[in-house]
């Protein structure tokens, strides 16, 4: 029975991540806290509202080092719970799991406050739960036998046409008159493989587009939360934004008659611009993980298209190489091999 079946390694791997890195995330986030304060820590704020694109907030010192405490309460909360929840982790706990997706974004958004860089690690955990063998663990499937067929079909994929797939004994029925017609007819098909062999999955979802697509929901995800901020910040901010326009860049203000709502308008078409591409490559996703091709090649330009400018803008903006890699990420594992062999079948 698939209850009786062993844990998988990558349950085990990712319980222990969520636990380990949840842990860490809390003592990160409570050391930021207590030294937010120091002479030190404001030197640094000060520096960091001094350079873009911090100069652009309008924040002062004690107001960004209240938005980094409120930041780490998210992350510290949100850690603190995932640590708990990573314990049922090897319970098979589908609740769970369900709330550890859940609090992945809060884990991301209040990690990027404090001095560590382990909430990714504990995202990347959480994103194992929902990856083969895991993912057959979880629903109460036979796991093993499934991770040995699609070890199988990875090794026949990769075995040159014609090779001897596994040696004869001699006296076999088998290795004297070979497959039956019905047997390639139905292994041609699909639908099952010739005696001897193991039963293959042939329409398994591949890992690597299973991890593209949750990567792309999740950072678009958080690009939205991130536009949506900007957005309602804007208005408050827009006459200090204007001033500091007119300040570096007066050729410009005068050439195109720039005002503080033209500026403010502008900025909003922008953001709408690119609220509209993170919907699209949402809804790409969604298509490329039900089986469409097209999706997918489009989702890879998208990617890619996206990396470029935002690997230009990293130079004064280095907290970007993130989505930089994002982007990469995603784009690298949706032309894997085994992901264009599964759409061709």
């Amino acid at each position: 029975m698939s209850q009786d079946q062993p844990r998988p390694g990558h349950a085990t791997l990712a319980g222990s991540m969520i636990i380990g890195g949840s842990i860490i995330v809390v003592l990160s986030a409570w050391e930021r806290i207590s030294t937010l304060h120091t002479l030190e820590a404001q030197e640094k704020l000060q520096k960091a509202l001094a350079d873009p694109p911090m100069s652009g907030l309008g924040l002062t010192a004690d107001g960004l080092a209240s938005l980094i405490q409120v930041l780490c309460l998210i992350g510290a909360g949100a850690a603190a719970a995932a640590a708990i929840l990573g314990f049922q982790v090897f319970k098979r706990s589908t609740s769970a799991r369900l709330a550890l997706t859940l609090l992945a974004p809060l884990l991301l958004v209040g990690g990027m406050a404090t001095a560590g860089f382990l909430a990714p690690m504990v995202v990347f955990g959480i994103l194992l739960l929902w990856l083969q063998p895991t993912r057959d663990w979880y629903a109460g499937r036979p796991w093993v036998q499934a991770y040995e067929a699609r070890r199988a079909e990875r090794v026949g994929l990769l075995r040159p046409p014609g090779a001897p797939t596994a040696p004869t004994v001699p006296g076999d029925p088998a290795a004297l008159t070979g497959p039956t017609a019905g047997d390639t007819a139905r292994d041609t098909a699909g639908d099952t493989a010739p005696a001897g062999r193991p039963s293959v999955v042939r329409r398994t979802r591949p890992q690597p587009l299973t991890a593209a697509c949750t990567l792309t929901w999740l950072s678009c995800s958080l690009v939205l939360l991130g536009i949506g901020v900007m957005m309602a910040v804007l208005p408050s901010q827009a006459e200090d934004l204007f001033a500091e326009v007119t300040r570096d860049q007066p050729k410009m203000v005068e050439a195109y008659d720039l005002t503080e709502n033209t500026l403010l308008a502008g900025m909003y078409v922008v953001l709408v611009g690119f609220a509209l591409w993170t919907v699209a490559a949402i809804v790409l996703a969604g298509l490329a993980f039900i089986g469409q091709n097209w999706a997918r090649i489009t989702l890879v330009i998208s990617a890619l298209t996206g990396a470029l400018p935002l690997l230009v803008m990293s130079i004064g903006a280095w907290p970007l190489l993130a989505l930089v890699g994002v982007f990469g990420a995603t784009a690298w594992m949706l032309l894997r091999p085994e992901v264009g062999r599964w759409y061709q079948r």
